[in-house]
């Protein structure tokens, strides 16, 4: 079998399950052109580049946040749902930002493993705030978990682990919207914020000001979550 070097590849999707994908792909096409497909080293990189699924650690771009109304913010979807795959996220940010503070906003259907998604991230890495919200999901509204519902797993989850988090404290974050002054309460506390509000768009509008707030308007990522039928919301808002 053939073997060959591609240098810097510029891949749209960093998640350790799509490396894998990717690796995979470029085997499979090195076999058929083994086998006498034609297939060049470009055509192989351009494939490797420009695939992107939605909401498989996919970054938005820079317009796609300003038409969201978070200008300047970094935000990436991943439809992360079971405790395997938030594990998987939770790797993936610390092997490629392991420096940026995060701001989670997360959605989820009601037959998932809440408890055991709440603690993978809460033991991975400090979080600056989690903001539990709702969206709509396959099979209809029956299938939505409630973010009251989320919000108890979440305290939970924050209890067996020892965790010390801010929550049930939504009118003070409206608050922040409103105040301008950088060294407000919440601005300085060391503790995760956990709120709950039931549209995604403000959700992440919240987890945006806490995040700018706490980083001193430095590094942060917004990472969106819980669900892939999350993701194709976000990304719909960014066209409508």
């Amino acid at each position: 079998m053939q073997s060959i070097e591609l240098l810097v590849v510029n891949l749209c999707m960093i998640g350790r399950f799509q490396l894998q994908n990717a690796v995979t792909a470029a085997c499979t096409a090195l076999c058929l052109r083994d086998q006498g497909g034609r297939m060049s080293d470009e055509s192989l990189r351009s494939g490797l580049e420009n695939t992107c699924l939605v909401g498989r650690s996919q970054f938005l771009t820079s317009k796609d946040a300003e038409a969201l109304g978070l200008p300047g913010m970094t935000i990436l979807l991943d439809g992360a749902h079971t405790k395997e795959s938030a594990k998987a996220l939770v790797e993936t940010m610390q092997m490629t930002f392991p420096q940026a503070r995060l701001a989670l906003v997360v959605a989820m259907a009601s037959d998932k493993n809440h408890l055991a998604f709440a603690r993978e991230f809460l033991s991975g890495r400090k979080l600056e705030a989690v903001f539990l919200t709702e969206a709509e999901v396959a099979g209809g509204k029956t299938r939505i978990t409630s973010a009251s519902l989320l919000r108890d797993h979440w305290i939970q989850a924050s209890q067996e682990l020892d965790i010390n988090i801010l929550h049930d404290r939504m009118a003070e974050y409206r608050e922040l919207l409103e105040d301008q002054s950088i060294n407000s309460t919440m601005a300085s506390e060391h503790r995760t914020v956990l709120a709950t509000e039931d549209s995604l768009a403000v959700s992440m509008k919240f987890a945006n000001q806490i995040l700018k707030r706490r980083t001193r308007n430095q590094s942060g990522i917004l990472v969106v979550t819980g669900s892939l039928h999350s993701c194709p919301i976000t990304d719909q808002n960014t066209t409508a």
